[in-house]
């Protein structure tokens, strides 16, 4: 049953139909919008999840960057040696250090400190022998440069030392960044004082933190800025068990947009699954209708195939009613029908069969095989007559199904039996010697007693004969002979046809000869160059079993693979000496001219890509697409190595040709970096097949 109107014009078949959209495609719709809420929100929960993990990574970083600054440290109070190596070696990420003596004077021992304010030094003084602090001095500005870091300790009973945290290295934000790809990193301490900030701190994510319970020690806030939604997650790292130091507040902040990028993607294919699952429903309702309905549209089909005069098709029910037996009465009324047309119908699959094809061969073999199921002979012959030599006649033989192709003969017929033979308008039968028997003989058929001569008239000329072969005498049917007569006026129009398409094949290969040899006649030195290169490149491809249309492209393309030259001034194409990077780019222009001329041919349509890329290499350096592997179309492929070992082998005005033998090893040099590594390997076997070795 076609879908469309007719489908819903049952009763039942529209029943059925609001049925099973009712049934299944409303659930699976609310169970697609429920779906879709939930993977909404189990990518928000991911994403909360990975930045709180995030944050926490990136805190306990710090606080062992502290651990070792502080070990750091305490190996500079027990080494006595104050030389710059030591210093590069062993404090490598302190900006300057120095010891703070009772009277608040700084000894420097390197770097350079700023003068220390009296907050600082009594912090510094308070300082135990057993912990070590930590002072921070903020920017005014929170946008400025990080705020600085000092770590602070006991050196002995009256002296602190103290250094300069390289703090780009304790945040993890210089060159040595540690932060998850797209995320901003904030620090503060415990009064949400920005140490260092890649993002500002608004007042709206400021409430937001002070709002937050003092519980948990990870939280995650959403907030918006400037337009832009974003998540924040922050975890407090708590110093004061081995730093004599405030709350640290690590915040980490990305945009809800590249976070939750998977859900953007998720919105595009959803509707598109919503759609697919819509279209699956209606077509398994329509199923549905069809499979309730069949037997009566069987039925149906069955009555039309009879008006039609198609009897090869019967009526199969199997639904075990009254459908069925219905079935089963029309099905002897059709064949009893069907034996009355089974002529008519076999005797124009025929005609179809051998119009159908334009290829010469193949309607020999379709009109022989046909001829002899038809009529039932015990031999079928058809002979074509010579272009240029009438009387000699090309004969195939058929005498048994089984063979695979024909047996084939040649022999000359007499200017009298060729006069004789073009007097038969219908149709000659003989049982006696004469004519047909001599041709019999010629033709290498044996008969005994019977023989139908059929002539193939073109313009009142004789251009072939078809015999049917008989052991004994054979009594034809009302029309049969007059049909065979038909049949024979249809198989001459296929062969006329297929001729006459076999002679624009070769004008057309013969115009492409002629085309590519004007394009290497422009240069002395390219003479027969794109012929030779077609050669090796068709050998090539018949190597890979190239299936027959792209073989046909590949020998366009071989055959102008360089029309582009026309476009190339001669005093570049035969310069004796080094092209110029000028005169090179002016070369390197001639595949996409060769594709522009090409490209009004709306029959050359597959052949430009490969005109346009033979000069490609496989590793992507060629040009003008610097397109690389399988990005190249197989033809110019190739043709890449057909043209460059014909290029290489033949002379040029600025070098004489190479030997094949270096060549050769050229070609396989370069597999896998200018040539396909397939190709080349096909390559060995066609020059060794083609004597070029």
């Amino acid at each position: 049953m076609r879908i469309g109107r007719s489908l819903f014009q049952s009763k039942v078949g529209r029943r059925i139909f609001i049925l099973f959209v009712m049934c299944a495609l409303i659930p699976i719709l609310c169970l697609s919008v429920i779906s879709y809420i939930q993977v909404s929100v189990q990518l928000k929960k991911q994403n909360a999840r990975d930045l709180q993990d995030a944050a926490k990574v990136h805190g306990m970083a710090i606080y062992e960057r502290l651990l070792y600054l502080e070990r750091d440290m305490q190996l500079r109070l027990l080494k006595s040696d104050h030389s710059d190596a030591f210093t590069k070696k062993f404090l490598p990420h302190f900006n300057a250090m120095g010891l703070i003596d009772s009277a608040g004077q700084t000894e420097r021992l390197f770097g350079q400190f700023p003068a220390f304010s009296d907050a600082f030094l009594k912090k510094a003084a308070s300082v135990s022998q057993e912990n070590t602090a930590l002072i921070f001095e903020n920017n005014d500005n929170e946008k400025a440069a990080p705020a600085k870091a000092y770590m602070i300790m006991k050196a002995d009973n009256t002296g602190i030392l103290v250094g300069e945290i390289d703090t780009l290295y304790l945040w993890g934000i210089g060159h040595q960044n540690i932060l998850p790809p797209m995320t901003d990193l904030c620090i503060t301490d415990q009064y949400r004082k920005v140490l260092v900030s890649s993002f500002p701190l608004t007042e709206e994510l400021r409430r937001d933190l002070a709002r937050d319970t003092e519980n948990d020690q990870v939280r995650l806030l959403e907030y918006n800025d400037q337009g832009e939604n974003y998540f924040v997650s922050y975890w407090s790292m708590f110093l004061k068990s081995n730093f004599d130091a405030p709350v640290l507040n690590v915040l980490l902040r990305n945009r809800q947009k590249e976070a939750l990028s998977a859900l953007a993607q998720f919105k595009i294919i959803f509707p598109l699954v919503i759609l697919l699952t819509v279209w699956i429903v209606l077509l398994l309702s329509i199923v549905h209708i069809r499979k309730s309905l069949v037997p009566l549209e069987e039925i149906k089909k069955g009555t039309q195939r009879v008006a039609r005069q198609d009897f090869n098709t019967p009526v199969e029910v199997t639904s075990d009613d009254e459908f069925e037996e219905v079935a089963q009465s029309f099905n002897i009324m059709a064949e009893q029908l069907k034996r009355q047309f089974e002529d008519l119908n076999t005797r124009s699959k025929i005609d179809r069969e051998i119009l159908s094809s334009l290829n010469t061969q193949q309607i020999i073999n379709t009109a022989l095989k046909r001829l002899f199921l038809f009529f039932e002979c015990h031999s079928v012959t058809l002979c074509l007559a010579a272009e240029k030599k009438p009387e000699t006649f090309h004969g195939f033989i058929l005498t048994d199904l089984k063979r695979r192709k024909p047996d084939e003969i040649f022999f000359d017929l007499s200017k009298t039996d060729l006069e004789e033979l073009a007097k038969i308008e219908e149709h000659y039968i003989v049982s006696d010697q004469g004519l047909v028997r001599r041709i019999a003989a010629k033709a290498g058929v044996a008969i005994d007693e019977y023989l139908v001569v059929l002539p193939m008239m073109i313009d009142e000329k004789l251009k072939g004969i078809i015999t049917l072969g008989y052991e004994q005498e054979k009594s034809f049917l009302n029309n049969e002979l007059k049909h065979a007569r038909q049949i024979t006026n249809q198989i001459t129009v296929a062969l006329s046809n297929s001729f006459l398409v076999e002679e624009m094949e070769r004008l057309n290969v013969g115009t492409l000869e002629a085309l590519a040899r004007t394009v290497d006649a422009k240069s002395a030195w390219t003479a027969g160059h794109s012929e030779r290169v077609t050669t090796l490149a068709m050998k090539i491809a018949g190597a890979m079993n190239m299936e027959q249309q792209e073989m046909d492209n590949l020998r366009r393309a071989a055959y102008l693979h360089d029309i582009g030259k026309i476009g190339i001034p001669l005093s570049i194409l035969d310069k004796p000496g080094r092209l110029t990077d000028e005169e090179y780019d002016i070369i390197k222009d001639h595949p996409s001219i060769g594709a522009k001329i090409l490209e009004p041919i709306h029959a050359y349509a597959e052949t430009i890509p490969i005109v346009h890329q033979h000069h490609e290499k496989f590793d992507g350096t060629g040009y003008p697409g610097r397109l690389a592997g399988e990005d190249i179309c197989i033809g110019a492929r190739i043709l890449a190595v057909a043209d460059v070992y014909d290029a290489v082998v033949s002379d040029r005005p600025y070098r004489n040709g190479w030997l094949k033998e270096k060549s050769i090893k050229m070609i396989t040099d370069n597999s896998g970096t200018h040539f396909d590594p397939k190709v080349v390997d096909l390559f060995l076997a066609a020059i060794s097949d083609l004597g070029l070795t």
